[in-house]
């Protein structure tokens, strides 16, 4: 599994090419990936993400926060839904206004990448990424002649400095973080919560000491991750595990079956906050790691301790079913459709 993550020679993501996508980092291998991943590497460097970091908790306390006035809330649409938009609009120094309209395209774009050869979502995904692109461009053409202290300047200075910018290029990457960051991040939070709150004992320990919650999120990841695996394009024949796979066929490399091997991670099946095998493949390995890793565990860090801080006695709603399963929302994502919750 982490060998075929790391051989992007042999397990290509080349195919991702023949979409809109086809001049975004997942797209790329060899030198031009290089020099693309240099830039995002800037605007995701320690420095970067402590200032989004410092950005990012208000906007979680803001949005969680409210949830102390009910008793019973389902929180997937209540808070978690909305929750990374609002951080990538005040990130990016984007309009409000962009709100609604752009969880309207980006659940379009991703129902349609999801889904290639649906030819129903093919019309309004294409539609809907030249409509984002077009907004997003003319963003970037403002922020380049501003200067602003926000995400968006980061990423600007980042092309400028690697000796890459271009008005598109800067588009491209600011698009694949709002298509990458959206539906991933919310069920990566709301697999998170419910983790814990399958979990009772270890949701109490996090109570107890928060320094527990960076080791909560990344079991999490392992637990109940949303990427359930990862296609992948075979350029040329190889044999895995006793099993040929020719050139041109599609593997996929499932991530959940990984995490619960019990070879790698003993006893898969119990969430363990004291689990010494910290490593995971929740984003990715190799040279097509999440490159907004980062910002993902910011979002997640600050909306938990928001969350837990909000709501004391935060437990499942004894009288609703909790569910997982491929496809959540209408997207190509491993998730939850609500999480009822009592206060």
């Amino acid at each position: 599994m982490s060998a075929a993550l790391r051989d992007t020679a042999t397990f290509s993501t080349a195919f991702y090419g023949m979409g809109p996508m086809s001049e975004a980092m997942i797209a790329l291998d060899g030198a031009p990936h290089h020099r693309l991943r240099r830039v995002h590497n800037r605007f995701f460097s320690a420095a970067a993400s402590a200032k989004y970091a410092a950005a990012v908790v208000p906007i979680a306390r803001r949005t969680f926060g409210p949830l102390a006035a009910s008793a019973e809330v389902e929180l997937v649409e209540a808070s978690i839904a909305r929750y990374p938009m609002e951080v990538f609009l005040a990130l990016l120094g984007i309009p409000d206004e962009l709100g609604d309209q752009g969880l309207a395209w980006v659940r379009a774009i991703i129902t349609w990448l999801g889904s290639p050869m649906d030819e129903a979502a093919a019309a309004p995904g294409l539609a809907a990424y030249a409509q984002l692109s077009e907004y997003t461009a003319a963003l970037v053409r403002q922020e380049h002649d501003q200067h602003r202290d926000n995400m968006l300047g980061e990423i600007i200075r980042a092309f400028e400095a690697e000796g890459a910018y271009s008005a598109e290029a800067v588009t491209t990457a600011v698009v694949s973080l709002l298509l990458g960051g959206f539906e991933t991040t919310i069920q990566m939070m709301s697999a998170t919560v419910s983790a814990l709150l399958l979990n009772p004992d270890a949701l109490a320990r996090v109570r107890t000491d928060g320094g527990l919650a960076e080791a909560a999120i990344e079991e999490a990841f392992r637990w109940a991750n949303p990427t359930a695996g990862l296609y992948r394009l075979v350029t040329r024949d190889t044999e895995v595990a006793g099993h040929a796979l020719p050139a041109g066929s599609l593997a996929y490399v499932c991530i959940a079956a990984a995490h619960f091997d019990a070879d790698a991670y003993p006893e898969p099946e119990s969430f363990r906050l004291d689990r010494r095998e910290r490593t995971h493949l929740g984003f990715g390995l190799g040279p097509h790691y999440c490159v907004g890793a980062p910002l993902a565990r910011i979002e997640v860090a600050a909306a938990l301790t928001a969350l837990l801080d909000a709501c004391p006695g935060l437990r499942l709603d004894p009288d609703a079913q909790l569910s997982f399963h491929y496809g959540a929302r209408g997207f190509v994502q491993h998730g939850t459709e609500a999480l009822p919750i009592l206060t």
